[in-house]
């Protein structure tokens, strides 16, 4: 792991691979080396965490979530990629996307293919339900320590939040850029809180954005099994990819 010193902060980042461009956000988890080989088959992959999370420096409240857009900027010109696809699952997940939006005056962003998390609706339910499962956390000091220890769970809190600014279904409505989207048929925990399989789909589609649910998958199972979503986002994302520095 690599770090970059922005503003006086350290972020972390990896690469591997070659071809064109793929970030993949590293916030409150860690890719498989894995599904990291996979990714990094026919793109150059880059793994970076914003700070407040992972590895990366913790400055802590007040926390900002435009500046970890600018973080994964500022790592991927340091990179020399002045443009680049990202691929993200359930935080991730949404957190690709949201970033396609506060980068759109750079056209940093060319594709996200976003997996685990609905990009229709009403934002604030996600928010809602993760602050109420925060402050159980608080009340468990050992839970709150070892989930510590991967991201500063109150900036993950602040970036929901965030996201709950947004008008229903701004992800998808005020894209800059191609969106490809990915989910199991058993995820009542990320996905139908929000609204029913079967609507989400049909929204996508409306909108013309392409999606494949894996059946049988929840929504840790298919965390825990990314190499089965991963063909046909690869596939995807080549079809969009933006070859050059």
């Amino acid at each position: 792991m690599t770090h970059l010193d922005v503003n006086g902060a350290a972020l972390a980042y990896r690469t591997s691979g070659t071809g064109p461009a793929l970030l993949a956000p590293e916030c409150n988890y860690s890719w498989t080396p894995e599904v990291e080989a996979l990714m990094a088959k026919h793109f150059t992959l880059v793994v970076a965490t914003p700070r407040d999370y992972g590895t990366s420096s913790r400055p802590g409240a007040p926390y900002d979530p435009h500046v970890w857009a600018s973080d994964m900027l500022a790592v991927m010109r340091h990179l020399g990629h002045e443009s680049f696809a990202v691929f993200g699952y359930s935080f991730t997940g949404a957190f690709g996307p949201w970033l396609a939006l506060e980068l759109a005056e750079h056209a940093a962003v060319t594709a996200v293919a976003s997996g685990g998390f609905p990009l229709l609706g009403d934002y604030g339910i996600t928010s809602q339900d993760v602050d109420g499962q925060m402050a159980k956390m608080e009340q468990d000091e050992d839970l709150w320590a070892e989930l510590g220890t991967r991201f500063d769970l109150r900036a993950g809190a602040a970036f929901y939040r965030q996201l709950a600014s947004l008008p229903p279904n701004a992800l998808v409505d005020r894209s800059p850029c191609p969106l490809y989207c990915f989910w199991g048929d058993q995820d009542v925990d990320a996905v139908e809180m929000i609204m029913p399989h079967a609507e989400l789909a049909d929204g996508l589609t409306r909108r013309g954005i392409p999606w494949t649910l894996h059946p049988g998958m929840d929504h840790e199972g298919l965390s825990a099994d990314l190499a089965v979503a991963w063909p046909d986002a690869e596939k995807w994302l080549l079809a969009q990819a933006t070859f050059g520095p």
